[in-house]
């Protein structure tokens, strides 16, 4: 794994935590982030609209890109200036991290915008209710995000190795979970789908199965999906079927 990859991932992981239970919109945006000098949008990674704070990642390279010339790295600097000037206009304070630069100093600089914008609710406009839980919230990340940088003074290599397999973990939980979603929601819409289909069936009505022909039902148990099916067949046959099974191979005359 290369330390880049290492070090977003680990960063990936600090900002899950120390903003865990926020609302959080990324790779987002916004209307009212557009570069006055081109009037093209500009993208933040990470923004919280609950307590007016942002993240942008700088510093990075996609796979592939050469070195950067220095009339390039002029024009990202300047974007992320006026990133940052275009987000205070409108209420944000905005974090602009380097993972690949010292993680103690890019965690100062996020705790330096994190109490900016501790300040700027303080002082600012919100509804009583809304600017204390602002605050609240604040508060907490800025005391997970204290505590991490604890550990980065101490043993920063370590950590970030600790914090980048812990969102690993993270990313596998969370496509385990989606594909867990993902299996409920068929399974729920094969059984909407076995319970439209079967809702009229009734014991001693003429119904026609592709492989085993006509018959008629003798007895139903359960329902939905899960409902048995027992059919004595004209030959005088009776099977039992599970609903779910026979969807599509039986018919009702």
């Amino acid at each position: 794994m290369s330390t880049t990859y290492l070090h977003m991932n680990a960063w990936r992981e600090i900002l899950a935590r120390a903003f865990d239970g926020q609302e959080m919109q990324p790779n987002v945006s916004p209307g009212w982030l557009i570069n006055p000098a081109t009037r093209r949008r500009l993208k933040l990674d990470y923004l919280f609209p609950g307590i007016d704070v942002a993240v942008r990642f700088t510093g990075l390279t996609a796979k592939g890109q050469g070195r950067r010339s220095d009339w390039e790295a002029l024009e990202d600097e300047q974007r992320d200036q006026t990133r940052v000037e275009m987000c205070k206009a409108n209420g944000v304070q905005l974090a602009v991290i380097d993972p690949q630069d010292d993680p103690v100093k890019q965690v100062d600089g996020l705790l330096t915008v994190l109490s900016r914008a501790s300040r700027a609710v303080a002082q600012g406009h919100k509804e009583r209710a809304q600017k204390q839980k602002a605050m609240n919230a604040l508060a907490q990340v800025i005391k997970e995000i204290s505590r991490i940088r604890s550990n980065l003074s101490k043993k920063p290599e370590q950590t970030l190795a600790t914090l980048a397999e812990s969102w690993r973990d993270r990313e596998a939980g969370m496509a385990a979970s989606l594909q867990q979603a993902s299996t409920i929601e068929k399974k729920g819409a094969s059984n909407a789908k076995v319970a439209r289909k079967f809702k009229t069936l009734d014991t001693g009505q003429r119904v026609q199965h592709t492989s085993f022909g006509p018959g008629v039902i003798t007895g139903l148990e359960g329902e939905g999906a899960e409902m048995k099916i027992s059919i004595l067949f004209d030959g005088d046959r009776e099977r039992v079927f599970l609903a779910s099974l026979v969807t599509d191979k039986l018919q009702q005359e």
